[in-house]
């Protein structure tokens, strides 16, 4: 990798944010169900397919965005940000076989719960708590109110610990586990419960299980990236530890760029998700990763993001050189990016 100055410049990333989170508030129906994809330029021309993580993911980077410019939104974005959220509380369950006296919510979709629409949930609703917190937006209207919404929430992700990991899918209707297994839910798990409330001991003992195990790094995870650096963060993790992981997953990521030969917008946004939000941890604990490497997790995050802005306009990121298809989680990934890289600049 050369070492190229960054070609991005923070205004221009806050530019890309700012039409990001409009043209996501656009999307949203009366209902609060996205448009979920549609031909990049053109909202009308519109594909089939709904997914209730890609929902909850969207939601909680609209969150981030709306919390990051202030309180200067006009009231259609934080309308479309309430009904996104209204649709979100709908598709919360209680669970029939959790414990009694210990009421918990399931994320349920097409009779199944997934640990990661769990774990994005929890994501989604604590950015919301933090609009409402500092007054951008007024409190949703939930069948129960947000902070207990949060708790039972909480409290079906913590139940799904499974000695090592996480069970990661149940059948609503019976709590039958099944075998499916993703790659993603473990660290959006991990990361949901982590900015939602105060860790538990058996969460911390799993975070540092599955570090120690160098979880994530073959996958080049930004889930687990996002998880590791807020656990290093909050001390949860001993500092020998976060090092040891994040510099090999920075690695992993550094030394295997096959991903930007796709030519798709999304792979190279979510590497670029990890290697700023490492940047961003420097900032906090700059002895954390070497100088030098925090240099090239630079250059590569600078190179990345002008790649993806071959995918965009105005607000809009498609899915790449094959195909012109724009999804709400194509805008997720690679807007967050582009806000990692403003808060950088800040």
């Amino acid at each position: 990798m050369s070492a190229a100055p960054a070609l991005v410049t923070s205004s221009q990333s806050r530019d890309i944010v700012t039409a990001s989170l409009g043209h996501l508030a656009r999307l949203v129906l009366p209902g609060g169900r996205f448009i979920y994809a549609h031909e990049a330029g053109d909202i009308g021309q519109t594909h089939e397919g709904y997914n209730l993580l890609r929902h909850c993911g969207t939601l909680w980077f609209m969150a981030r965005a709306a919390t990051f410019a202030g309180p200067s939104h006009d009231q259609a974005t934080l309308d479309a940000i309430t009904r996104a959220t209204s649709f979100l509380d709908r598709k919360l369950e209680p669970a029939s076989w959790a414990m009694p006296g210990q009421p918990s919510l399931a994320m349920v979709g097409n009779g199944f719960v997934k640990l990661g629409g769990v774990g994005l949930a929890l994501l989604a609703l604590s950015d919301l708590r933090t609009m409402v917190q500092a007054q951008v937006l007024a409190p949703p209207p939930l069948r129960l109110d947000l902070d207990e919404t949060i708790t039972q929430v909480r409290r079906y992700a913590l139940d799904e610990i499974d000695g090592e990991d996480f069970r990661h899918k149940r059948m609503f209707a019976t709590g039958e586990v099944t075998s499916f297994r993703s790659d993603y839910y473990t660290g959006e798990a991990i990361f949901g419960l982590l900015m939602s409330g105060e860790p538990d001991d058996e969460l911390v003992r799993v975070t540092n299980s599955l570090m120690r195990r160098s979880y994530g790094w073959a996958q080049q995870s930004h889930w687990m990236a996002y998880a590791a650096c807020e656990a290093a963060e909050r001390g949860l993790v001993p500092k020998t530890l976060a090092t040891t992981y994040l510099t090999g997953l920075m690695e992993a990521i550094l030394a295997d760029p096959l991903y930007r030969f796709r030519r798709q917008s999304v792979p190279i946004a979510c590497r670029t998700e990890a290697l700023t939000r490492a940047l961003l941890l420097a900032r906090k604990l700059p002895d954390v990763l070497s100088a030098d490497l925090l240099r090239r997790v630079r250059i590569a995050a600078a190179e990345n993001l002008a790649l993806q802005l071959e995918w965009y306009s105005d607000g809009q990121f498609w899915k790449g050189d094959d195909s012109r298809r724009v999804q709400i989680d194509y805008v997720q990934h690679n807007a967050t990016a582009f806000l990692h890289w403003a808060e950088l600049e800040a």
